[in-house]
């Protein structure tokens, strides 16, 4: 018996697959697109980047060139000029469509907005669409950003032993260490012993160990503890060549109660200048030291009272000879007036004394007058330095920064550190932002 089969009713289709797939394609190729471009905005970033950091750099190093003579500032546009060239061999021409190269000398924005020595540059990149653009219809910005230094490096007062206390010892009442840092690298944790009350300032402070202050001072200044030690800055200076350089004394020289005028050349013995007495009576001694290197092989440096010293432009190396190295001593007072300033040029500019590495005898300057002179960096790798300033009343000026193994530092004056507009030519370049 044939038994018909049931019939059902069926929906028809209306293409809902197919617009649900349509929307799923958009949907990928949405995705595909930002993928695809996102990856070439990354990528166009890193080269961005790597051109504002290159042209920032180029710019620090045209500022670290002139700044014997423009200080940070730009008033030519060299810098700015080094800066755009160095972002066009990259790629960026500054055309105002597909790239944008700005310059800012000092920065306008950022930790070092308005400082001197410091370059700002803003790589800004205008990247041509991929599949993007059917969602965007524009190009796909880009921009990066550098900050770097371009002045030499500030040298403060460091003291360059690696371990024990008071690497740094002070005692003075008002010690200043004009926009520059003080650097200690022992590990110690009384590396920097801050022994009296007072006033201590300086730009930062970096500590490889850590400090004390039982006398309780007021201490300016960025504070950085158990941080990595510094660098000798100092560590590639050449000793000075003694090939075809005249010997001036083969023997001590002592001048007493004389006017004397020194040149430069080799001194085999070291040193003295001092006042004489005789029946009561105090002669003056009085040395001009003419612009040059002094080269002292043994028995060191001694200016004692009652001297007047005038040495411009003068270089004085500590060392050894036929008898061994003495000591710097310049123990100054009220008739004592000592004026010595640094090479303005060639190797040794801004060096004013540099005492053999191997040297260990100590640097003494102490006491000099309100009408003193004393500029320049002292530099002493391995040797204990002792600073003193005796009197008072009136700021001293003793000396423009300092390098050595440990440092002492007393007194009841205020004693300023200031470098002035004759630093070394160590180059302080680098990226900072």
């Amino acid at each position: 018996m044939f038994t018909p089969r049931p019939t059902h009713s069926r929906k028809r289709r209306r293409g809902a697959i197919v617009l649900w797939l349509l929307l799923a394609l958009v949907a990928i190729i949405g995705t595909v697109a930002i993928g695809m471009d996102g990856g070439r905005m990354l990528e166009e970033r890193r080269h961005a980047q790597a051109a504002a950091d290159a042209a920032a750099l180029a710019a620090a190093a045209n500022l670290y060139s002139n700044y014997w003579t423009n200080f940070g500032q730009d008033p030519d546009g060299t810098a700015q000029a080094a800066a755009l060239s160095s972002a066009a061999g990259n790629g960026y021409s500054n055309n105002g469509s597909n790239s944008i190269v700005t310059v800012h000398i000092p920065p306008q924005s950022g930790s070092f907005a308005g400082q001197a020595g410091y370059v700002e540059v803003i790589v800004e990149s205008k990247l041509q669409a991929g599949f993007s653009s059917i969602f965007t219809q524009q190009g796909l910005p880009v921009q990066a950003r550098a900050v770097a230094i371009g002045q030499p490096l500030k040298i403060g007062l460091r003291a360059l032993r690696s371990s024990g206390a008071d690497a740094l010892r002070n005692s003075a009442l008002a010690l200043t260490v004009l926009n520059d840092p003080v650097i200690v690298n022992s590990n110690d944790p009384a590396a920097f012993d801050q022994v009296s009350f007072g006033v201590v300032a300086a730009s930062t402070y970096r500590i490889t160990g850590g400090y004390v202050n039982p006398g309780g001072a007021i201490i300016s200044g960025s504070m950085h503890t158990y941080v990595p030690p510094s660098p000798d800055p100092l560590a590639l200076l050449a000793v000075p060549s003694t090939a075809g350089v005249p010997v001036r004394s083969t023997g001590p020289l002592t001048v007493s109660g004389v006017v004397t005028t020194l040149q430069p050349g080799i001194y085999k013995g070291g040193i003295t200048i001092q006042g004489a007495s005789l029946l009561g009576i105090t002669t003056p001694a009085v040395v001009l030291m003419m612009p040059g290197n002094y080269i002292i092989e043994g028995g060191g440096l001694t200016i004692g009272q009652n001297a007047t010293v005038v040495g411009l432009e003068t270089m004085i190396y500590n060392t050894s000879g036929t008898i061994p190295a003495g000591s710097i001593s310049i123990a100054g007072g009220l008739l004592t007036t000592v004026t010595l300033t640094p090479p303005l040029s060639g190797t040794y500019q801004g060096i004013l004394i540099f005492q053999d590495r191997n040297v260990t005898a100590p640097l003494t300057i102490s006491g000099l007058t309100a009408v003193s002179v004393f500029t320049g960096v002292v530099y002493a790798a391995s040797a204990q330095l002792n600073l003193t300033n005796s009197l008072s009343v009136g700021a001293f000026l003793l000396g423009g920064a300092y390098v050595a193994s440990s440092m002492t530092i007393q007194g009841i004056g205020q004693i300023n550190i200031d470098i002035q507009l004759n630093p070394p030519r160590i180059p302080n370049v680098h990226l900072v932002e």
